[in-house]
């Protein structure tokens, strides 16, 4: 069926049209237009019309620890959730485990990814367990390990083409063999939870690194003497950096910085938990309890994920100053360009028509995967 949408803004890859309208047929954008639709089947005169927001980092929502089996309806709840946010595609994310547990998640993804539905599932990002125990963050110690080659390649071919994204540590001995391994079977590589002086980071950009997973959080800090990872990473033309805009895990004025010094290399991410989307005060992060307060935190402070949503990412970086562009491409077609899905992200003839429309206040107001509303009254 085909699907005309008008709305007071388009954000198309060359430029805002302002208004504008997009037509649909058979899951696929097939014209974008200035100027309003004069008969549109949804018109949102002071809206804007946005690819759908993809997440890079999502341990869990709506009650879902993403390391738990995963039934079927726990995955519509999640689904529901996702898709109230304007989120049409994820990676669920599974933190260090023990092994068999991890195992059994990997499998339940893989079989999650080949059934229908939407939000879609983009593929696994295993966040962990080759993480430097120095900036360990909520992950437990006990199942970290140091990198083998052997153990990433037959972990990944266990459960082919459903690992995507893999953050490690990257100066840790044996981590240029791992991403070596992991570049062979079509993984993103990313660097977190790691102790990399700014040598060490260039040295792993060098080798086919192309992401770093919630800048600031969980590795060596910014020092005049000692710039590290971060610095390194801002100052990378090639490489993209995440972040959790929750103003909890970065300060507002720092992530004003970042987006002042490669906001075409921002992607922005949630991090969140089984809380979000939830009413529950106590939860599980894989093996962790965790309690939220101000935000997810094990018994001893630390922090562990977050409630964030992707859509509140996007106002909270609205609030600073960025312009909507910016900030809808830093939850759109950033994280699609990492993930070299260019068939996503991107509101151009020929492209999936994963679609979110927002109001003037960037709520969100209807959401469609592959043309089909997946939320949002008709």
């Amino acid at each position: 069926m085909d699907v005309v949408i008008s709305a007071g803004r388009v954000i198309t890859p060359s430029g805002d049209l302002t208004p504008g309208s997009v037509e649909i047929s058979d899951g696929r954008i097939v014209a974008v237009r200035a100027g309003a639709a004069a008969e549109a089947d949804l018109a949102v005169p002071d809206g804007v019309l946005a690819p759908g927001l993809i997440d890079l980092q999502i341990n869990g929502a709506a009650g879902v620890d993403f390391l738990s089996p995963v039934t079927g309806a726990a995955l519509t709840r999640l689904r529901r959730y996702l898709a109230s946010t304007g989120v049409t595609a994820f990676l669920p994310t599974l933190i260090t485990s023990p092994p068999a547990l991890l195992q059994r998640a990997l499998r339940s993804w893989q079989r999650a990814m080949h059934e229908p539905g939407a939000p879609r599932i983009v593929g696994v990002h295993l966040e962990g367990p080759y993480l430097n125990r120095q900036f360990k963050g909520a992950h437990p110690l006990r199942y970290l390990r140091a990198p083998d080659a052997r153990h990433a390649a037959a972990l990944l071919d266990a459960v082919s083409d459903t690992v995507r994204l893999v953050t490690l540590a990257p100066e840790l001995p044996g981590a240029a063999a791992v991403i070596r391994a992991l570049r062979e079977r079509g993984c993103v590589v990313a660097a977190g939870h790691t102790a990399a002086t700014y040598e060490q980071a260039h040295a792993a950009f060098g080798a086919g690194v192309t992401l770093v997973t919630h800048l600031f959080n969980a590795m060596r800090p910014v020092h005049h003497r000692d710039p590290g990872i971060v610095v390194a990473a801002l100052e990378h033309p090639q490489v993209t950096v995440s972040l959790i805009a929750d103003f909890i895990h970065v300060h507002p004025a720092v992530v004003t910085l970042a987006v002042r010094l490669a906001r075409e290399r921002v992607a922005l991410i949630t991090d969140a938990i089984a809380a979000a989307g939830a009413s529950q005060h106590v939860t599980r992060l894989g093996t962790r309890t965790v309690r939220v307060t101000d935000v997810p935190r094990l018994s001893d402070g630390t922090i562990a994920g977050s409630v964030l949503s992707m859509d509140a990412a996007v106002r909270h970086v609205v609030s600073m100053g960025l312009s909507v562009r910016d900030a809808v491409l830093m939850a759109s077609s950033i994280p699609a360009r990492v993930l070299d899905r260019d068939d996503l992200g991107r509101i151009e003839v020929g492209k999936s028509a994963d679609l979110v429309v927002l109001t003037r206040e960037l709520r969100v107001h209807a959401v469609y995967a592959a043309g089909e509303r997946i939320f949002g009254a008709a």
